[in-house]
């Protein structure tokens, strides 16, 4: 199977259409306490208003509304177009780009988002990096990755179900997360950038008594494509655990970093 990083998998596959991605994203509607993240961003972000906005590995675009709200003029990019194409109208100035080589001028921008993106980046130094390039002094990112504990009980269902099929491929890349870079690895990038680094952590519990929801995210995922009987058994799985103890409850877990030069 292709890796996470491979680009013409990610445009051709995984991300060729927001399917997948809202696939999984629904998982998060069972959220107890439920986390808004677009909330929780401009949040973060503070006052925007007339600030230039790239939203970097964009994908379907779910913080632009926030974002133009806030009165941000919004640059979207990612690597495919037909992500692009999935954000909701009116369409924002939108750029297909590889975050490793933005076609943006030194100093242009206020503000780089790189939420849950990283990870799919061959050399995500190399993407801060281009971050910290096009943002002015003034600037700032906001950053997000998936922290340790991320939906932990549902891998420890489907990694074993990967193996019992006699699936050998780096769980890296077949597994229901994506484990590169961990907060650790992304504060030591961006550390490396930035002068000022600051991180929260948003957990919550997912909480279904029906496997569909925990199904629908695992069959959305690589993994899915290596075995025909995979998504049975784990659908089996989880729904002999809902049996047992009246729910399946899974860990979500996102560190969110604010980063930016003194």
């Amino acid at each position: 199977m292709p890796d996470r990083t491979d680009s013409r998998y990610l445009v051709d596959v995984a991300y060729a259409d927001p399917s997948a991605l809202t696939a999984r994203a629904a998982l998060y509607d069972f959220q107890q306490p439920r986390i808004d993240l677009q909330a929780e961003a401009m949040r973060a972000l503070g006052d925007i208003d007339g600030c230039t906005v790239v939203d970097v590995g964009c994908g379907d675009g779910r913080y632009v509304a926030d974002l133009r709200g806030a009165g941000a003029h919004v640059i979207a990019v990612d690597l495919s177009e037909g992500m692009l194409d999935g954000i909701s109208p009116p369409r924002p100035t939108a750029v297909v780009a590889d975050a490793q080589h933005l076609p943006l001028a030194d100093a242009s921008v206020d503000v780089v988002l790189l939420m849950h993106m990283l990870y799919h980046v061959p050399r995500p130094a190399l993407a801060v990096e281009e971050a910290r390039r096009v943002l002015r002094d003034t600037g700032r990112a906001l950053v997000a990755v998936n922290g340790v504990r991320h939906l932990s009980e549902m891998n420890a269902v489907w990694v074993p179900l990967l193996e019992e099929a006699g699936v050998r491929a780096d769980v890296e890349d077949l597994g229901l997360v994506n484990p590169r870079v961990k907060a650790d690895e992304a504060r030591a990038l961006l550390s490396a950038e930035f002068d000022t680094v600051r991180e929260r952590t948003l957990a919550s519990t997912v909480r279904v008594t029906d496997p569909g929801p925990v199904v629908r995210h695992a069959a959305s995922t690589t993994g899915a494509r290596t075995s025909p009987r995979l998504v049975d058994r784990f659908t089996a799985e989880v729904a002999s655990r809902i049996a047992a103890d009246g729910c399946f409850e899974v860990s979500t877990e996102v560190v969110m970093f604010v980063v930016g030069s003194s």
